[in-house]
Protein backbone atom coordinates (compact mmCIF):
# COMPACT_ATOMS: atom_id res chain seq x y z
CA UNK A 1 0.00 0.00 0.00
CA UNK A 2 1.18 3.43 -1.09
CA UNK A 3 1.69 5.56 2.28
CA UNK A 4 0.44 9.58 1.77
CA UNK A 5 0.71 12.60 3.99
CA UNK A 6 -0.36 15.80 3.33
CA UNK A 7 3.23 16.51 3.36
CA UNK A 8 4.31 14.80 0.68
CA UNK A 9 2.14 14.08 -2.18
CA UNK A 10 3.05 12.34 -5.50
CA UNK A 11 4.82 14.90 -7.62
CA UNK A 12 2.22 13.87 -10.11
CA UNK A 13 -1.12 15.18 -8.39
CA UNK A 14 0.40 18.41 -7.64
CA UNK A 15 0.29 19.10 -11.44
CA UNK A 16 -2.95 17.48 -12.70
CA UNK A 17 -6.09 19.56 -13.62
CA UNK A 18 -9.35 18.01 -12.75
CA UNK A 19 -12.78 19.87 -14.77
CA UNK A 20 -15.38 18.36 -11.83
CA UNK A 21 -18.38 18.60 -14.11
CA UNK A 22 -16.31 16.59 -16.79
CA UNK A 23 -13.95 14.21 -15.13
CA UNK A 24 -15.65 10.56 -14.27
CA UNK A 25 -15.46 9.27 -10.68
CA UNK A 26 -13.26 6.93 -10.75
CA UNK A 27 -10.88 9.30 -11.68
CA UNK A 28 -11.10 11.70 -9.06
CA UNK A 29 -9.46 9.37 -6.51
CA UNK A 30 -6.46 10.67 -4.58
CA UNK A 31 -7.22 13.86 -6.17
CA UNK A 32 -5.51 16.77 -4.13
CA UNK A 33 -8.84 19.04 -2.34
CA UNK A 34 -8.73 21.61 0.20
CA UNK A 35 -9.88 19.13 3.16
CA UNK A 36 -6.46 17.19 2.41
CA UNK A 37 -4.62 19.70 3.59
CA UNK A 38 -6.76 19.94 6.94
CA UNK A 39 -5.03 19.41 10.44
CA UNK A 40 -6.97 16.42 11.18
CA UNK A 41 -6.15 14.64 7.90
CA UNK A 42 -2.46 15.43 8.66
CA UNK A 43 -2.78 13.82 12.01
CA UNK A 44 -4.79 11.32 10.71
CA UNK A 45 -2.46 10.05 8.58
CA UNK A 46 0.76 10.17 10.92
CA UNK A 47 -1.35 8.01 13.09
CA UNK A 48 -1.17 5.56 10.27
CA UNK A 49 2.35 5.86 9.20
CA UNK A 50 3.41 5.37 13.07
CA UNK A 51 1.20 2.72 13.95
CA UNK A 52 3.07 -0.43 15.16
CA UNK A 53 0.16 -2.53 14.42
CA UNK A 54 -0.62 -4.19 11.11
CA UNK A 55 -2.77 -1.08 8.31
CA UNK A 56 -3.90 -2.96 5.55
CA UNK A 57 -6.65 -1.59 2.91
CA UNK A 58 -10.37 -1.87 3.35
CA UNK A 59 -11.16 -3.56 -0.25
CA UNK A 60 -9.06 -6.77 1.47
CA UNK A 61 -11.15 -6.70 4.54
CA UNK A 62 -14.71 -6.53 2.30
CA UNK A 63 -16.30 -9.04 -0.12
CA UNK A 64 -17.70 -5.64 -2.32
CA UNK A 65 -17.75 -1.79 -1.75
CA UNK A 66 -19.97 -0.19 -3.88
CA UNK A 67 -22.96 1.71 -4.85
CA UNK A 68 -26.04 0.99 -6.96
CA UNK A 69 -26.49 3.29 -10.06
CA UNK A 70 -28.99 6.48 -9.37
CA UNK A 71 -32.58 5.86 -10.92
CA UNK A 72 -35.91 7.83 -10.53
CA UNK A 73 -38.16 6.79 -7.76
CA UNK A 74 -41.48 5.83 -9.25
CA UNK A 75 -43.46 6.54 -5.79
CA UNK A 76 -47.42 4.87 -5.09
CA UNK A 77 -49.41 5.53 -1.69
CA UNK A 78 -50.59 2.02 -1.66
CA UNK A 79 -48.32 -0.49 0.05
CA UNK A 80 -49.97 -3.04 -1.99
CA UNK A 81 -48.25 -1.78 -4.59
CA UNK A 82 -44.86 -0.87 -3.52
CA UNK A 83 -41.93 -1.38 -1.59
CA UNK A 84 -41.31 0.52 1.53
CA UNK A 85 -38.35 3.16 0.67
CA UNK A 86 -35.96 4.87 3.29
CA UNK A 87 -33.89 7.83 2.42
CA UNK A 88 -30.26 8.37 3.65
CA UNK A 89 -31.39 10.33 6.64
CA UNK A 90 -34.08 7.72 7.77
CA UNK A 91 -31.33 4.89 7.86
CA UNK A 92 -29.97 6.30 11.29
CA UNK A 93 -33.64 7.78 12.41
CA UNK A 94 -35.08 5.95 15.39
CA UNK A 95 -38.27 6.45 13.40
CA UNK A 96 -36.96 4.81 9.64
CA UNK A 97 -40.68 3.36 9.00
CA UNK A 98 -41.95 6.91 9.82
CA UNK A 99 -43.07 7.22 5.56
CA UNK A 100 -44.98 3.85 5.83
CA UNK A 101 -46.39 4.08 9.34
CA UNK A 102 -47.85 7.58 7.60
CA UNK A 103 -48.72 6.60 4.90
CA UNK A 104 -46.88 9.85 2.88
CA UNK A 105 -46.74 10.32 -0.71
CA UNK A 106 -43.74 8.93 -0.43
CA UNK A 107 -43.26 6.08 1.18
CA UNK A 108 -43.26 3.55 -1.34
CA UNK A 109 -41.43 2.94 -4.28
CA UNK A 110 -43.61 0.85 -7.41
CA UNK A 111 -42.89 -2.84 -7.56
CA UNK A 112 -43.76 -3.14 -11.25
CA UNK A 113 -40.76 -0.17 -11.63
CA UNK A 114 -38.10 -1.14 -8.82
CA UNK A 115 -36.80 -4.52 -8.28
CA UNK A 116 -35.82 -4.65 -4.01
CA UNK A 117 -33.46 -7.75 -4.85
CA UNK A 118 -31.46 -5.27 -6.12
CA UNK A 119 -31.58 -2.31 -3.75
CA UNK A 120 -32.14 -3.56 -0.66
CA UNK A 121 -29.39 -4.05 2.00
CA UNK A 122 -28.43 -7.29 4.68
CA UNK A 123 -28.00 -8.09 8.04
CA UNK A 124 -23.95 -7.00 9.00
CA UNK A 125 -23.23 -4.94 5.87
CA UNK A 126 -22.17 -1.11 6.82
CA UNK A 127 -23.67 1.27 5.08
CA UNK A 128 -22.13 5.18 4.58
CA UNK A 129 -23.61 7.87 2.51
CA UNK A 130 -22.18 9.37 -0.06
CA UNK A 131 -23.79 12.08 -0.81
CA UNK A 132 -25.04 15.38 0.86
CA UNK A 133 -24.68 19.17 2.47
CA UNK A 134 -24.00 17.74 5.45
CA UNK A 135 -24.50 14.30 6.47
CA UNK A 136 -21.82 13.11 3.89
CA UNK A 137 -19.89 10.11 5.38
CA UNK A 138 -22.09 8.96 7.99
CA UNK A 139 -21.58 5.52 9.13
CA UNK A 140 -24.43 3.03 9.53
CA UNK A 141 -24.36 -0.69 10.63
CA UNK A 142 -27.40 -2.55 8.50
CA UNK A 143 -29.58 -5.02 10.89
CA UNK A 144 -32.64 -7.73 9.88
CA UNK A 145 -34.74 -4.60 10.06
CA UNK A 146 -33.31 -2.77 7.09
CA UNK A 147 -33.37 -6.16 5.11
CA UNK A 148 -37.35 -5.35 3.80
CA UNK A 149 -36.69 -2.13 2.65
CA UNK A 150 -35.96 -0.51 -0.25
CA UNK A 151 -32.71 1.68 0.55
CA UNK A 152 -31.81 4.83 -1.58
CA UNK A 153 -28.81 4.49 -4.22
CA UNK A 154 -27.41 7.23 -2.23
CA UNK A 155 -25.41 4.90 0.31
CA UNK A 156 -22.05 3.06 -0.45
CA UNK A 157 -22.68 -1.17 0.62
CA UNK A 158 -19.84 -2.26 2.54
CA UNK A 159 -20.03 -5.83 2.54
CA UNK A 160 -17.63 -7.35 5.12
CA UNK A 161 -15.96 -10.68 4.60
CA UNK A 162 -16.81 -13.77 6.21
CA UNK A 163 -13.63 -13.86 8.79
CA UNK A 164 -14.34 -9.90 9.12
CA UNK A 165 -15.11 -8.24 12.44
CA UNK A 166 -17.82 -6.21 11.21
CA UNK A 167 -18.27 -4.42 14.42
CA UNK A 168 -14.78 -3.02 14.74
CA UNK A 169 -15.13 -2.00 10.70
CA UNK A 170 -17.70 -0.31 11.42
CA UNK A 171 -16.09 1.13 14.31
CA UNK A 172 -13.05 2.25 12.68
CA UNK A 173 -15.08 3.68 9.44
CA UNK A 174 -16.94 6.10 12.23
CA UNK A 175 -13.88 7.35 14.11
CA UNK A 176 -12.22 10.55 13.64
CA UNK A 177 -9.44 8.90 11.98
CA UNK A 178 -11.67 7.03 9.60
CA UNK A 179 -14.01 9.52 8.48
CA UNK A 180 -11.29 12.29 7.96
CA UNK A 181 -9.26 9.48 5.53
CA UNK A 182 -12.39 8.49 4.09
CA UNK A 183 -13.99 11.75 3.54
CA UNK A 184 -10.61 13.70 2.09
CA UNK A 185 -11.44 13.41 -0.89
CA UNK A 186 -14.81 14.23 -1.44
CA UNK A 187 -15.71 16.43 -4.56
CA UNK A 188 -18.73 18.52 -5.28
CA UNK A 189 -20.31 21.76 -5.56
CA UNK A 190 -22.86 22.66 -2.67
CA UNK A 191 -23.73 18.76 -2.54
CA UNK A 192 -20.72 16.98 -1.29
CA UNK A 193 -20.07 12.91 -2.74
CA UNK A 194 -17.32 10.40 -2.41
CA UNK A 195 -17.81 7.09 -4.61
CA UNK A 196 -16.66 3.88 -3.51
CA UNK A 197 -13.70 3.42 -5.61
CA UNK A 198 -12.21 6.97 -3.25
CA UNK A 199 -12.35 4.65 0.12
CA UNK A 200 -11.73 0.91 -1.09
CA UNK A 201 -8.09 1.64 -0.64
CA UNK A 202 -7.79 3.41 2.24
CA UNK A 203 -6.10 2.08 5.12
CA UNK A 204 -7.56 0.38 8.02
CA UNK A 205 -5.84 0.05 10.90
CA UNK A 206 -5.83 -3.73 12.78
CA UNK A 207 -5.04 -3.45 16.60
CA UNK A 208 -4.71 -6.91 18.32
CA UNK A 209 -7.55 -9.54 17.53
CA UNK A 210 -8.87 -9.30 21.32
CA UNK A 211 -8.83 -5.67 21.28
CA UNK A 212 -11.00 -5.92 17.45
CA UNK A 213 -13.39 -8.57 19.22
CA UNK A 214 -13.90 -6.37 21.93
CA UNK A 215 -15.06 -3.38 20.13
CA UNK A 216 -17.10 -5.76 17.58
CA UNK A 217 -19.05 -7.48 20.21
CA UNK A 218 -19.83 -3.78 21.78
CA UNK A 219 -20.81 -2.63 18.74
CA UNK A 220 -22.84 -5.70 18.02
CA UNK A 221 -24.73 -5.52 21.53
CA UNK A 222 -25.81 -1.67 20.77
CA UNK A 223 -27.01 -2.67 17.52
CA UNK A 224 -29.07 -5.15 18.94
CA UNK A 225 -30.52 -2.91 21.97
CA UNK A 226 -31.56 -0.29 18.89
CA UNK A 227 -32.60 -3.37 16.78
CA UNK A 228 -35.56 -4.25 19.37
CA UNK A 229 -36.16 -0.80 20.18
CA UNK A 230 -36.75 -0.11 16.29
CA UNK A 231 -39.02 -2.86 15.89
CA UNK A 232 -41.19 -2.25 19.58
CA UNK A 233 -41.59 1.21 18.77
CA UNK A 234 -42.71 0.45 15.32
CA UNK A 235 -45.18 -2.53 16.84
CA UNK A 236 -46.68 0.34 19.29
CA UNK A 237 -47.28 3.04 17.13
CA UNK A 238 -49.21 0.44 14.50
CA UNK A 239 -51.13 -0.94 17.32
CA UNK A 240 -51.82 2.73 18.94
CA UNK A 241 -52.98 3.95 15.40
CA UNK A 242 -55.57 0.56 15.34
CA UNK A 243 -56.74 1.94 19.17
CA UNK A 244 -57.38 5.46 17.94
CA UNK A 245 -58.74 4.08 14.84
CA UNK A 246 -61.36 1.66 16.67
CA UNK A 247 -62.29 4.52 18.92
CA UNK A 248 -62.92 6.64 16.29
CA UNK A 249 -65.73 3.92 15.28
CA UNK A 250 -67.40 4.19 18.88
CA UNK A 251 -66.02 0.83 19.61
CA UNK A 252 -64.95 -0.62 23.04
CA UNK A 253 -61.34 -1.21 23.45
CA UNK A 254 -59.92 -2.88 26.37
CA UNK A 255 -57.04 -1.57 28.19
CA UNK A 256 -55.06 -5.26 28.16
CA UNK A 257 -55.31 -4.94 23.68
CA UNK A 258 -52.52 -2.03 24.53
CA UNK A 259 -49.22 -4.00 24.78
CA UNK A 260 -45.72 -3.55 23.71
Amino acid sequence: MVQMTVFNPPEELLDKDVDVAETPARDLEHTMGASAYTGDYGRAMEIIDETEHEVVELNELCERVFRKSRFTRVYVDNPEYGHPYIAPTEVGSLKPWYRQINNTSKGYVSKTQHNIDEYNVEDDWILITCSGSVNVGSVFMATEFLEDYFLTHDMIRVVPKEDTLEGYLYAYLDSWVGRVIMLHNEFGIGIDHIEPDQIQDMPVVLPPEDIRQEIHENIKRAYAAREEFLRTDKNTVEETGDILDALGDNESVAVDDFSL
